[in-house]
Parts: C-alpha cells; sequence; structure tokens
C-alpha cells in the first residue's frame, strides 16, 4: 500500500508540473485570430500588431498548403536598390518604415500580422470589388471610358510573358471624403480576361471601408477569378505566406510626403522564382516580405 501510494503522488506530481508548464506556456503566447501569437504591439495609430510564430501563422491551415514547406528566401539575389537620378536623390527619400515601428519590433522566427478591427465586415476585406473590377466594365477596351466619380491615371503595358515588375512610388495621404471611397498607388500584374483576370499586386491605399480610418497605408492583394469570388487584402485569408519579421501588411507606411515637407517615396518589386514559380513580392528594395 505504501509504494503504491507513493506512486500516485509521483503521478499526482508530474500532472501538476504538465498542468503548470501549460499554464505558464499559455501565459506567455495567446492563441488569438492570426494564429499563435508570441508578442504583441500597441501602435500609437492604434492598430495592434501580433507577432505570430511564422510556421503557425493563417496560411499554412488551408487544404492546399497542408505540409507546405516555407521558402524562407527567393532563390536567387533580387536585393535592388531604387533607381533614381541625382535630381531625385536631392528631392526625396525612401521609406522602409511603418508607424508601429515606433512602439517595438517582432523577433526573428516571427511574422508581424495587423490585428483586423471587429466593427469591420469580413466582406469589406475579403471581396472588395469595388477597388478593383468596375461591373460596367466588360471588355479591356472600356478600360478609358470616363465613370462617375472615377479618376485614374495608369502606365499600361501589355506583353506575352513578364517575370515581374517594379515602381518607385510618392507616398502621400489624399483626402477621402466617404467611407465608400479610396485613393491608391499600386503596382499589379494581371493576367486573363479583362472579367476574369488573375492579379497580383501591392502598393500604398487610403481605403476607410477596407481599414477603418483614412491612414495611409501598405497594403497587398490577390484574386483568381477577377474579384467576383476570390480576393484577399493582406493576411485576412489564407493565400499569402509571410517571411519577413519587418513588415506588417495593412499597416501605416511613416513618414508621409507633406506638400511643403521633404516627398518621401517607397519601392514595390513584384517577381517570379522562376525555381519555385512563387510569385514574391519585395519592400523597400531590400525586404522579401512573402509570395
Amino acid at each position: 500500500m505504501g509504494s503504491l501510494s507513493f506512486l500516485s503522488e509521483i503521478i499526482a506530481f508530474k500532472f501538476m508540473a504538465i498542468l503548470l508548464l501549460k499554464i505558464i506556456f499559455f501565459a506567455t503566447f495567446a492563441w488569438g485570430e492570426n494564429g499563435l501569437t508570441i508578442k504583441s504591439i500597441q501602435s500609437e495609430d492604434g492598430d495592434v500588431i501580433d507577432c505570430v510564430d511564422i510556421y503557425e501563422q493563417p496560411a499554412l491551415y488551408h487544404p492546399a498548403l497542408k505540409n507546405h514547406k516555407i521558402q524562407m528566401t527567393p532563390n536567387y539575389n533580387t536585393m535592388m536598390e531604387p533607381t533614381k537620378t541625382n535630381d531625385q536623390e536631392k528631392s526625396y527619400k525612401y521609406v522602409t518604415t511603418q508607424r508601429w515601428h515606433k512602439s517595438g519590433s517582432c523577433p526573428k522566427g516571427t511574422i508581424p500580422i495587423r490585428r483586423t478591427q471587429n466593427n469591420y465586415k469580413k466582406d469589406h476585406i475579403k471581396k472588395p470589388n469595388f477597388f478593383h473590377l468596375d461591373k460596367g466594365l466588360r471588355i479591356k477596351e472600356d478600360i478609358n471610358l470616363a465613370q462617375k466619380n472615377h479618376s485614374l491615371a495608369i502606365l499600361h503595358t501589355e506583353g506575352i510573358r513578364y517575370m515581374g515588375g517594379k515602381t518607385d512610388m510618392k507616398t502621400w495621404n489624399p483626402h477621402v471624403e466617404e467611407d465608400d471611397e479610396y485613393s491608391t498607388s499600386r503596382l499589379a500584374l494581371m493576367s486573363g480576361a479583362y472579367n476574369d483576370y488573375q492579379d497580383i499586386e501591392s502598393g500604398w491605399a487610403v481605403n476607410p471601408r477596407v481599414y477603418g480610418d483614412r491612414q495611409t497605408r501598405f497594403f497587398t492583394y490577390w484574386t483568381n477569378d477577377g474579384s467576383r469570388e476570390t480576393g484577399c487584402f493582406d493576411l485576412t485569408c489564407p493565400g499569402f505566406v509571410q517571411t519577413s519579421h519587418e513588415i506588417a501588411l495593412g499597416a501605416a507606411i511613416y513618414p508621409i510626403s507633406t506638400q511643403n515637407g521633404l516627398p518621401y517615396s517607397i519601392s514595390v518589386f513584384i517577381f517570379k522564382d522562376l525555381n519555385t514559380s512563387n510569385w514574391w513580392l519585395q519592400y523597400g528594395g531590400s525586404i522579401n516580405i512573402g509570395y
């Protein structure tokens, strides 16, 4: 009886030790809407950035990415210095920071994910037809037609096969009056029929319907069918695998150009890795965000 009692005490002690370790673990790491959160950062602009274990990011829970091995870097060196003339060197600076960086940083081995606001519906951030496809446009030639409350300046090139695209764009914070209006500057690579195309794009946007405010934010977007059934901003649904711990998709860019101050610019590069066929997003000439 004495040995059995002693054995029971050992088992109970082990159980209590395991339970205590679990309590400590979940007190240190919280499972939130973005996955296993190692650390949370409260930004001065109201955003909350969750530093999520890179192997527990939401994209990997999609059935198509089951047992997916993360490609940590492209298979060849794509680090590109921003292209600029001597006049540009003197006239504006390149931005690689975001406003939340003033409040902290995410450790290596994690990715920063902006926590979405509870008061904004998922369909506002997952299927934004208003942002990409005007339902009245059905043929490519209609792209130049005037539309009500719609202004567009575009550099449009067509070819047989593109492996990527790069742009340097100045960052501004244009006035957006109504919540269903937006202003954006972006790089987009599209393939397919105009009303049923595949699209990868990135840039900055002031879009209150998607983000809930009027800050200038860095974003990415993709769709497989012209935004009819698929389409997703940033990491709000599975599809984009992030590898960088430095840039949070959907977070505010800082600093921003002002009329009487020094203009600031960001560099965006989207390119295809020929070995894996993954389309990579690079920011600032040196930060490979993901694919």
